[in-house]
């Protein structure tokens, strides 16, 4: 017997003819930004910017830059690690006298500070207060020579020097420098200094100078304790006669190194 064939209602799912696909519409040309558009839109991103920087927000927050400006209007980039100013401080030029004076600019000056330490017997590290200051002395010194987030300046004093003292005496040499050492800490640790400086060394520049304390005259002091010779390749030294006549004391009284010289 012959069964009857289905009637297209009788059909089932998996029969019926797959569904027609819509295609997606494609966007109306007015849609698509022209060059006047995003010219438009670049515009008006500049005009927000100026916006929130003429609201007065931190360049920090303007933009996206690393680290926040400090009280002089700079700060530390931390890809380099060097200082760098955005916003300059309007009273920076005025203030910086305080504590840095050219005398003849770029080899000779003036500069005030503390001494954070004392490094061998003829080196101290100054410390200076002023960050506009410290940063426009450090254009003249190599990095070896400087802290730049401490602010810290090496110094070596002029017209001294107790190891090349120590090395005529061999027999005392290490203990000599070590007092030396100590007696300079005594006198100078964390206490304000004014130095009155010369740029030497080259690319190499460091500061060398004679070290003020009130009045006292540190480099003087130390020639006139025996602490050293006095060094005369320095170069000119403006207070010749007095070391001059320093040393004659520190010898006729055998004090400190001429103790040990007959």
């Amino acid at each position: 017997m012959t069964l009857p064939l289905p009637t297209p209602r009788a059909a089932r799912a998996c029969d019926l003819p797959p569904r027609r696909r819509v295609p997606r519409r494609q966007p109306a040309l007015w849609a698509v930004p022209g060059p006047a558009l995003l010219l438009g839109r670049v515009l008006a991103a500049g005009i927000l910017a100026a916006g929130v920087l003429a609201a007065g927000l931190p360049a920090s927050v303007a933009w996206a830059h690393p680290g926040a400006l400090d009280e002089y209007g700079g700060h530390f980039d931390e890809r380099t690690g060097l200082y760098h100013y955005h916003r300059p401080s309007k009273d920076i030029a005025a203030r910086k006298q305080e504590f840095l004076e050219w005398v003849r600019f770029p080899i000779h000056g003036i500069v005030k500070g503390v001494v954070a330490s004392v490094d061998g017997s003829a080196t101290i590290w100054l410390h200076m207060e002023y960050r506009p200051a410290y940063q426009e002395l450090i254009q003249q010194v190599a990095l070896p020579n400087r802290d730049d987030r401490k602010m810290l300046v090496r110094v070596d004093l002029a017209h001294v020097s107790p190891q090349e003292t120590a090395a005529r005496n061999p027999r005392f040499e290490d203990w000599f420098r070590k007092k030396v050492e100590y007696e300079l800490k005594q006198k100078l640790l964390d206490k304000p200094v004014t130095v009155n400086f010369d740029v030497v060394g080259g690319s190499l520049g460091r500061l060398r100078g004679m070290v003020f304390l009130g009045e006292d005259n540190v480099n003087l002091w130390m020639v006139l304790n025996g602490w050293s010779y006095y060094v005369l390749t320095d170069g000119d030294n403006p207070y010749d006669k007095l070391f001059r006549n320093a040393e004659d004391i520190a010898r006729r009284d055998k004090a400190g190194i001429w103790e040990h010289i007959r």
